[in-house]
């Protein structure tokens, strides 16, 4: 050590050090690489009579068996409502296109996107449906903490939670594989009974609040989706509204995605029970909520994913008064006449448009999740009033700035009511898309509603009842 540290002095005085950077290490982003290919060749014949030599030594840059890749089929990216950025750079970027008139309106019915999600099998029925009409479940262990009361076995035990229900923005699923359940709480109830022949997860119990659990995640999906759209809708309207509307500088009079309905709007559909409305999505009942009696206080909105506080008595009163009115009723569009419309005509006459229309109270039973849903409806009116878009003369009038108020100085009938009308059509895609609020909508639907299990029944529900035809040989 004595002889080495004068040496390396010296080096240091010739050499000083250069001082390092400490800063994180990021590589360069890269743009993805395009897997589409243009439309591959049709495959040649493996006869050995079409081939002078062996058929390895055939077309080396189209050989089928030592480059089997050219003739992989792969498609392109799926189509956005609207394409955002400039034009492609070259061929290899596979960029999306921008949707037709005709796909932006199979994008905007939220039935259809339900429809089409992929298809896995129920627990319960062992059929297969679209995964929006399923709960996805996954098997998770117990911590130790939560044990069960004797338990003595060595491996830890398990049992059913919900996983994906959030959105994705919020919280990330925590497991790969999982089982999948009907939207509905009977098939919960079916799912915990011993007598339920379970294929696979055999003897993981089922824990008696998952219904509960379940159901607060769908309510809280909902709000999740109203708090994403107004995201989205506060954004520079640059970014959202098109092109040929930024050089129109006078009010747009387009349709618009969120607007809350006129006492007489409100009222007309009270009394004729149909709803008027072109492109309508659904109508949400949500009046403001009134001060709590025994603290004077409003209740502050509430998204955590943790069970709701238990209810105080003015809740469990205004729930109560609330049993008699149902959660959710359809109505149709228009009103049908004997000439239109026959209800014993049988299955093959296409059922009726219906829109439903949700009462808040019910199907938000909590007065915190009630006030963040109230909350975020009236951050949706101030995005649509500050984005310019007018839905018809004197609208802007009853609704005021967008500050939930309304025009208190004006004529009753013309004051805003508190039914909030959601739609969504071709034009409404392009600024903001209500779709994903309207399936979370219809899932809760779905899992709360006693009938939605015993309607599937009388229609046969998605099952194959043919008989399958094998090759003739």
């Amino acid at each position: 050590m004595a002889r080495i540290l004068p040496r390396l002095l010296a080096q240091l005085q010739r050499k000083p050090l250069v001082p390092v950077d400490h800063t994180k290490f990021v590589l360069p982003r890269r743009r993805p690489t395009s897997l589409h290919r243009p439309t591959p060749p049709p495959p040649p014949s493996f006869s050995p009579a079409h081939y002078d030599r062996s058929i390895l030594l055939h077309d080396p840059e189209n050989n089928i068996i030592t480059r089997s890749s050219v003739y992989a089929r792969h498609k392109t990216l799926p189509p956005l409502p609207r394409r955002l950025g400039g034009r492609r750079t070259s061929t290899k970027d596979d960029g999306p296109r921008a949707m037709t008139r005709e796909e932006r309106r199979f994008w905007s019915s939220p039935y259809l996107r339900m429809i089409a999600s992929p298809l896995r099998q129920c627990l319960v029925s062992h059929r297969f449906l679209p995964t929006d009409f399923l709960i996805r479940l996954a098997i998770h262990r117990i911590p130790p903490t939560h044990y069960p009361n004797g338990w003595k076995r060595p491996e830890p035990p398990q049992t059913f939670l919900p996983d994906g229900l959030q959105h994705t923005k919020f919280t990330a699923r925590r497991s790969g594989k999982a089982h999948y359940v009907v939207c509905s709480r009977r098939a919960i109830a079916l799912l915990a009974d011993p007598a339920v022949k379970r294929r696979t997860a055999f003897g993981v119990p089922v824990h008696p609040l998952l219904a509960d659990q379940i159901a607060h995640l769908l309510r809280l999906r909902v709000l999740q989706e109203l708090e994403l759209l107004a995201d989205h809708l506060e954004r520079p309207p640059s970014t959202h509204r098109p092109r040929a509307e930024k050089d129109n500088k006078e009010p747009q009079r387009a349709t618009r995605l969120v607007r809350r309905l006129t006492n007489t709007e409100w009222q007309h559909i009270r009394d004729t029970e149909t709803i008027p409305h072109p492109g309508a999505l659904a109508v949400l009942v949500v009046p403001p909520l009134q001060k709590d009696r025994a603290t004077g206080l409003r209740p502050e909105p509430n998204m955590l994913a943790a069970p709701p506080p238990p209810a105080s008595d003015h809740a469990a009163l205004t729930a109560r008064r609330s049993a008699s009115t149902p959660p959710c009723v359809l109505y149709p569009v228009r009103a049908a006449t004997e000439a239109e419309w026959d209800e014993n005509a049988g299955q093959g006459v296409v059922p009726r448009e219906r829109v439903p229309l949700y009462h808040g109270s019910v199907m938000f039973p909590d007065r915190g999740q009630r006030a963040a849903m109230h909350a975020s409806l009236l951050r949706l009116l101030r995005a649509e009033w500050n984005a310019g878009y007018v839905h018809e003369r004197g609208a802007e009038k009853a609704e005021g700035n967008g500050n939930g108020n309304g025009n208190r100085n004006g004529v009753g009938k013309d004051k805003p009511s508190h039914a909030f009308l959601v739609s969504s059509n071709a034009e409404t895609v392009l600024r903001g898309d209500t779709a994903p609020l309207a399936i979370a909508l219809w899932r809760l639907r779905m899992f709360e509603d006693p009938g939605e299990d015993i309607a599937s029944e009388s229609t046969g529900g998605w099952e194959w009842t043919g008989t399958r035809k094998g090759p003739k040989v």
